[in-house]
């Protein structure tokens, strides 16, 4: 019988089977351009082809090409060379979060900074900004989640004051999406996850919930989907589909066979892909199977596998900002070859309530067959000498969980989502 340890060992190989190679980076760093540092922790389209970069000593404008325009404190009216959070609204205002002098915004030429001495900005740290659809920049602080219109503020927090009644966990947030109804995603720094939806606030910590991780360091809405997607410091990566309350999670961690716990930073692409930095293990490309390609410094052009930030372009080109290695220009569609997987199982249905059943391609092939839970326990096992077999999935949690077959030298692994 396979062992606990021998069944994670099977999902590390299939998950590294699927990286990619020879990729088309372009690297800008301190050497090469006029980048004033190799952190780069923000990024943000300008509207006409070109990027803004947020870095620890200062701001850029860079037109995609050659041109590059620096703003730093002393020289400019930036306020703070460190900044943490860009955003761009629809009349190309940009919007810079600093990570200790306030918010500040850029209109054309002019340039206005907000703090809580001027205005109800409730602390001067900004952790995170996001442009709504109603051109309102909401703004993550440790003191409370604020939304600002351009003249009137309202702000969310823990105590009875926050607004309409919708009382957080936690006033120290840290990363927040807004969806076009105005359902917010909110995530907070060890207060937990958040959805308010007008008055009403749900909350999913791991002391009340077992939810995967109370801190949440990016949170998305698929905007083809609407799944919800959340990059946590310790839990991995999380998504969520069906309805925000209750609906299901699935998770993507090393249990899993997943690179690292510790993700950083989210992107969607033209094909509804979901890209994905990490703190250790570069940078990964999410399919809608589950599956997905590692990037690393060890395989492919990426300077850096401490990833800060990435930006997905309407020309289907990815930029990645590193912690150490400057600023990245990825090409996907240039001369990239993939290594696919073709299974030799047939599992179904797929998602299931109740019942599953495999199939092997010669009646004849037995095989040892086990399931895993997305923690890497062993909820499943059992053989079968004719090459089907059929597994009850009663009392088993809605969720998504990892199945092992074996025959002889043949091994497949296939993720399964149990309704």
């Amino acid at each position: 019988m396979m062992g606990h340890r021998s069944f994670r060992s099977a999902l590390i190989v299939l998950a590294m089977s699927g990286s990619l190679h020879a990729q088309q980076w372009v690297v800008y760093d301190m050497d090469n351009s006029p980048l004033p540092s190799v952190t780069v922790k923000s990024l943000a389209s300008d509207g006409s082809g070109g990027l803004w970069v947020g870095t620890d000593w200062g701001l850029c404008h860079f037109d995609g090409v050659d041109e590059w325009t620096i703003y730093q404190e002393g020289t400019s009216p930036l306020v703070e060379n460190d900044v943490r959070c860009l955003a761009l609204d629809g009349s190309g205002r940009l919007w810079i979060g600093t990570v200790s002098m306030g918010l500040q915004v850029k209109d054309g030429e002019n340039w206005t900074t907000y703090t809580p001495m001027n205005s109800e900005l409730p602390e001067f740290g900004i952790r995170d900004l996001f442009i709504d659809v109603a051109d309102a920049v909401w703004v993550c602080t440790s003191g409370g989640l604020a939304r600002f219109d351009g003249t009137s503020w309202i702000r969310y927090d823990a105590t009875p004051d926050s607004h309409d009644g919708a009382v957080l966990n936690t006033s120290n947030t840290n990363t927040v999406a807004v969806r076009e109804d105005g359902a917010v995603c909110l995530g907070t720094f060890n207060g937990g996850l958040h959805f308010i939806q007008g008055s009403s606030v749900e909350v999913l910590t791991t002391f009340e919930d077992g939810f995967f991780d109370n801190t949440a360091v990016d949170v998305a809405f698929h905007p083809l989907t609407g799944a919800r997607w959340v990059a946590t410091p310790a839990g991995g990566l999380l998504r969520q589909q069906g309805p925000l309350v209750g609906g299901l999670w699935t998770q993507w961690n090393i249990a899993v066979g997943f690179p690292s716990n510790a993700t950083t930073a989210l992107a969607f692409d033209l094909d509804g892909d979901v890209w994905v930095g990490t703190q250790i293990a570069g940078l990964l490309k999410v399919h809608d199977d589950g599956t997905y390609d590692q990037f690393t410094t060890s395989g492919s052009g990426i300077p850096d596998d401490g990833i800060k930030s990435l930006l997905a372009g309407p020309d289907g080109v990815l930029w990645v900002g590193t912690g150490l290695g400057g600023l990245a220009r990825f090409n996907p569609s240039v001369d990239v070859r993939s290594v696919t997987r073709t299974s030799k199982l047939r599992a179904f249905p797929n998602p299931t309530p109740h019942w599953l059943f495999l199939e092997l391609p010669e009646p004849t092939m037995a095989f040892v067959w086990q399931l895993g839970s997305s923690d890497g326990r062993l909820v499943r096992q059992g053989r079968s000498a004719t090459g089907t077999a059929s597994i009850g999935l009663e009392g088993l949690a809605p969720g998504t969980y990892l199945l092992r077959v074996s025959s002889g030298d043949l091994v497949e692994v296939e993720r399964i989502v149990v309704e």
